[in-house]
């Protein structure tokens, strides 16, 4: 079952990575996937990952751009007295969230698959 877990979130990693819009939000999906493919799926998972992070790094930059004009936006909207701006710190960390949810899903992935080799050791 791992395997299939670690076969799916390549596929989809991959398969997000042409996907405009949605593709970005399916990184999340495959990490999920990714993160318990522990065991024969490990190396899967991983490659699903390191897909998603440079997918999130490399291949969208819209993402990393609408960031960019929120805050460009906001400080705008300051500077002419506007109040109940302050849209622009949440689309400026979307970024590192979907970074993060990449990384903890890896993290979860290591330590699982290190508890996994030791119950079989024993």
């Amino acid at each position: 079952m791992q395997k299939g877990l670690g076969i799916a979130a390549l596929v989809l990693a991959i398969i997000a990575i042409f996907i405009p819009f949605i593709g970005t939000w399916l990184t999340v999906v495959s990490a999920g996937l990714a993160a318990f493919a522990y065991g024969p799926g490990f190396a899967l998972g991983v490659a699903g990952i390191v897909i998603d992070i440079l997918h999130i790094f490399f291949f969208s930059p819209l993402l990393w751009a609408t960031g960019g004009l929120a805050l460009v936006a906001d400080e705008a909207a300051k500077s002419q007295g506007a109040t109940g701006a302050e849209g622009a710190s949440t689309f400026m960390l979307l970024p590192w969230i979907l970074i993060a949810i990449q990384v903890a899903a890896l993290i979860f992935l290591v330590k699982t698959n290190k508890k996994q080799s030791v119950v079989q050791e024993a």
